[in-house]
């Protein structure tokens, strides 16, 4: 499943420009986030904010190959971005050995909690150019604050053919929805959000998922 359109809200909209725009060198595109938001191309993903309330924040995160992690690391530190310290062996990594997958974190002037993840299951990135911006293969998850995990899964899974990942054994509070390519993170309102200190909220959010050659909208809180 791919993420090929993500909208979420913010009250920062021109700091998220200087910050994504002008610090690490995604792409904006013109016009397409509208006069008063901020589109930019993260890999197949088309990441849209539009204006929201200051208490809007969210967690996503994007796929990177597997091999450049480390390169990510030295991109993110030489772009004058702070990492935050995983507090089990005071690093920067964090390990996911049952999803095949090792992370690194930081928040954006939004505050909400980025994830460069790098998978396993994907393609290695061999001889590619130096890490930059352009190397981010798309949105890989979007935190989705539900009343009722375990409804809003079988009703992807039932209506859209879109189930539960493989590599994650879901609860009634918390369900990884798709692939190694893109997850919906469904859970409860108030969970805490790893490697941050604040809780998962009902904010708006727009999603255009690819699955299967077929396109899959969801929109909530919008």
């Amino acid at each position: 499943m791919q993420i090929r359109k993500l909208r979420i809200a913010s009250a920062y909209i021109e700091e998220l420009r200087q910050f994504y725009v002008d610090q690490l060198g995604f792409e904006e595109l013109p016009g397409v986030g509208g006069s008063d938001g901020l589109t930019i191309q993260t890999g197949f993903t088309e990441f849209t904010f539009v204006p929201g309330t200051e208490e809007s924040r969210y967690h996503f995160a994007f796929n990177i190959r597997p091999d450049q992690l480390e390169d990510a690391l030295r991109f993110l530190e030489s772009h004058r971005v702070h990492l935050l310290i995983n507090k089990t062996d005071n690093s920067v990594f964090v390990d996911f050995p049952n999803w095949w997958a090792r992370s690194i974190y930081f928040f954006d002037p939004a505050g909400n909690i980025v994830e460069f993840i790098a998978r396993g299951a994907l393609a290695k990135a061999g001889n590619a150019p130096v890490f930059s911006a352009a190397s981010v293969i798309g949105v890989s998850e979007i935190g989705v604050s539900v009343d009722d995990v375990p409804a809003m899964s079988e009703w992807m899974s039932g209506v859209h053919g879109i189930g539960g990942f493989v590599r994650q054994q879901n609860t009634t509070e918390f369900a990884a929805i798709g692939d190694d390519e893109g997850l919906l993170l469904l859970v409860n309102p108030g969970r805490r959000w790893l490697m941050s200190d604040f809780e998962a909220g009902k904010h708006p959010v727009s999603i255009e998922m690819e699955q299967g050659g077929r396109a899959v909208n969801l929109t909530l809180y919008c």
